[in-house]
């Protein structure tokens, strides 16, 4: 028989369940062991007596838990520099520039009745080093990403309400980290659905594949943290530019697809094309810098270029490298 209980204790994720109050019921063996203290000595406390907790985010926290309970959902603290909401120092970086780990934390309604939650705990020490070494080097990059962090943060808890996502293990699974947007994972998914419901219904659907123009000497000349910045630009610029319908996919680097379902013929899709070349090239302003970036974008129709995933993304890509080729901030639609 499996042990389940062998297998939480195994895994490098904090798990912790308590009530509204911050009675503790169950900690796992890795609370445990960044808490240096023993499991069965602290269930039946109060959370309070094993970490020492600002008012400010003891206030916090008890929010999360009523979010949770309240929409019968996940709420989250997301890591940001210098932010953690448990002060555990035993943290698996052994020389660290911040006083206690980074986290990550996730709270799970448990038993709403009883008004206990389940908290995950996740390790972000390593991450947060990296992302703040970056950020000193500029206040007002700080501040760009401090707001970037809040609108994510905003846009998940939106997210998590309409959807009441199970568990934050599908979103890490199945979208971009920067972006928010889809990756490949979820796209191959959607665009084989589209792929089964359109062979039945006989409609057809579109793969615009973009990629931005030049990318890496921005990158080169202007710095990786830009570069991100441009990113999430795009990426929102794109959402805004599309249907609800459709999906909106951050396939790699400066690369992003975009399935648009129900057309009927390649004009539609060319018209999209445009609208979107048009939309991100209008000027983005980054660290006083007034920026332009390009788009060249390749496009395939399902089932005139292709009847799988393979297919019609690398007819899409053909597709893009004659835009590249014929000088950029165009599209092309792929032929046989």
């Amino acid at each position: 028989m499996i042990n389940c209980e062998k297998i939480i204790d195994s895994i490098n994720v904090g798990i912790l369940t308590i009530d509204a109050d911050l009675n503790i019921y169950y900690v796992n063996k890795w609370v445990a062991v960044h808490s240096d203290v023993e499991a069965q000595d602290v269930v039946g406390k109060n959370l309070l007596s094993l970490f020492n907790v600002t008012p400010e985010r003891l206030k916090s926290l008890q929010r999360h838990i009523k979010t949770a309970l309240t929409l019968g959902g996940p709420s989250f603290f997301t890591a940001d520099s210098n932010h953690y909401l448990f002060p555990m120092k035993n943290s698996i970086t052994t020389k660290s520039i911040f006083e206690f780990m980074q986290q990550d934390v996730t709270i799970m309604p448990y038993n709403i009745e009883k008004r206990q939650v389940t908290v995950l705990i996740y390790d972000q020490t390593s991450l947060m080093e990296e992302k703040a070494k970056c950020n000193k080097e500029s206040e007002d990059l700080a501040r760009s990403i401090k707001v970037a962090n809040a609108t994510i943060r905003k846009l998940e808890t939106a997210k998590n309400k309409l959807i009441k996502q199970k568990d934050i293990i599908y979103k890490q699974a199945h979208y971009d980290h920067l972006t928010s947007l889809a990756n490949r994972t979820l796209l191959n998914q959607r665009l084989q659905l589209l792929v089964e419901n359109n062979q039945t219904s006989g409609k057809k659907f579109g793969v615009l594949f973009l990629d931005l123009d030049n990318f890496k000497e921005i990158n080169d000349s202007l710095g990786h943290d830009v570069g991100d910045m441009i990113l999430i630009h795009v990426a929102k610029t794109l959402l805004l530019a599309t249907r609800k319908s459709d999906t909106v996919a951050r396939f790699g680097g400066d690369e992003f697809i975009i399935l648009v379902d129900d057309i009927e013929e390649t004009k539609t899709l060319e018209h999209i094309a445009k609208k979107l070349i048009s939309a991100v090239q209008q000027p983005i302003r980054v660290r006083h810098l007034d920026l332009s970036v390009t788009t060249s974008i390749g496009i395939s129709l399902f089932p005139d270029h292709g009847s799988d995933f393979n297919q019609l993304i690398k007819n899409a890509d053909l597709a893009l490298y004659v835009a590249k080729a014929e000088g950029r901030n165009t599209y092309k639609v792929h032929h046989q």
